[in-house]
């Protein structure tokens, strides 16, 4: 008894296929295959690309964020510095107190480097006004024509502002030796941190304005 499977006669048996069906067949095979291949493959890179392209721009726009953030506090540094630099400068010109020593001590430079002798320095009260004080002050001192000239020019060249009022010269001993003494009066200025407050008479004169206004 023979139990083999004739094949030749399966075969036989089943529908001849015609070449535009093998086409038709590979051809929907192909699709099958390039849809399963999108699916489980090539999608899933194109998501994580996507994905990828969208980090990349959220980071650019942090980093370039952050670059204008820098790009701000260096000019706000710098000008930061510059107003710290006009302000010591100012300070140098408009210092906060009267500093009687330094005052002195750079008016008696000036003096020394103009062969100029300051005798005396009597320094007066401060009197406020809006922003600032006005500290008068008198010197006394000596020197020949010339050099009392320079002693003024280079008092006008400190940096603390110094304004001289009236002066006076008085010539002292003989031809060719003759020396002039005087002595002037000046003022300096301070800067007042805080306004000065009214004094009683203000307080007294604003109150009596006040209450001669007629009232409408």
């Amino acid at each position: 008894m023979k139990t083999g499977i004739n094949f030749r006669g399966i075969g036989m048996k089943l529908p001849k296929i015609t070449k535009t069906q093998r086409l038709i067949l590979v051809i929907g095979l192909n699709i099958i295959v390039f849809v399963l291949l999108f699916l489980f493959l090539i999608n899933p890179v194109i998501e994580a690309r996507k994905k990828l392209a969208n980090e990349y721009q959220s980071v650019k726009r942090d980093l370039d964020g952050m670059i204008v953030i820098k790009n701000n506090m260096d000019k706000s540094r710098a000008e930061y510095a510059q107003t710290q630099e006009a302000l010591q400068q100012l300070l140098r010109q408009l210092p906060e107190t009267k500093d009687i020593p330094n005052l002195l001590r750079n008016m008696s430079a000036v003096g020394t480097e103009t062969r100029v002798k300051v005798s005396y320095f009597e320094p007066g009260t401060i009197q406020n006004k809006d922003f600032y004080g006005e500290f008068p002050f008198k010197v006394k001192y000596s020197g020949t024509f010339h050099s009392i000239g320079y002693f003024f020019d280079g008092i006008r060249k400190m940096e603390r502002l110094i304004d001289i009022k009236d002066f006076s010269l008085v010539a002292k001993g003989t031809a060719p030796k003759v020396t002039l003494e005087g002595e002037c009066t000046a003022k300096s200025y301070v800067y007042l941190k805080e306004q000065p407050k009214p004094s009683k008479d203000e307080k007294r004169d604003a109150k009596g304005k006040n209450e001669s206004t007629p009232k409408k």
